[in-house]
């Protein structure tokens, strides 16, 4: 319980703890197929989804103004880049998700049956870690997905 809750007074290190480290073994030895194929769809993010992520944002924008009027609504410049930030923090809040949902500590990952009949758990700072530990073992080379 205290994994979950963490309280800043005791100073937990709890990534640093064997158990948690032979459950992220585990999470990642264990990975469902189908997990292991979301897990790698949402960590990529191509130039096709940047642009219609572009796309779609410039239509919001444009229905806001003709809603409200361009001088009324304030939008932040629209870059491929900032989509593609954006598509980063979507990501990593379905990322939190596909955890919340399929996961449980010390049982791993739960089986298609379960999974269906389960309560998500919401903001489970323990599945939160978990999948950082996961994604950044698995995908050294996108850290922006770990944090």
């Amino acid at each position: 319980m205290l994994w979950r809750e963490e309280p800043p007074e005791w100073g937990l290190d709890i990534a640093a703890d064997p158990r948690f480290r032979q459950a992220l073994d585990r999470a990642i030895i264990e990975m469902p197929a189908d997990i292991r194929h979301e897990l790698d769809r949402l960590v990529t993010i191509t130039e096709a989804d940047v642009t219609e992520g572009l796309i779609r944002r410039e239509a919001h924008q444009e229905g806001l103004s003709a809603e409200y009027g361009a001088s009324r609504v304030i939008g932040l410049p629209l870059t491929r880049e900032s989509v593609k930030q954006g598509l980063i923090f979507i990501r990593i809040h379905d990322l939190d998700w596909l955890f919340f949902s399929n996961w449980r500590w010390p049982d791993g990952w739960l089986p298609p049956s379960e999974r269906k009949r389960t309560m998500e758990i919401f903001h489970d700072s323990l599945a939160i870690r978990m999948r950082r530990a996961v994604v950044r073992r698995l995908y050294p080379d996108r850290p922006e997905f770990s944090g």
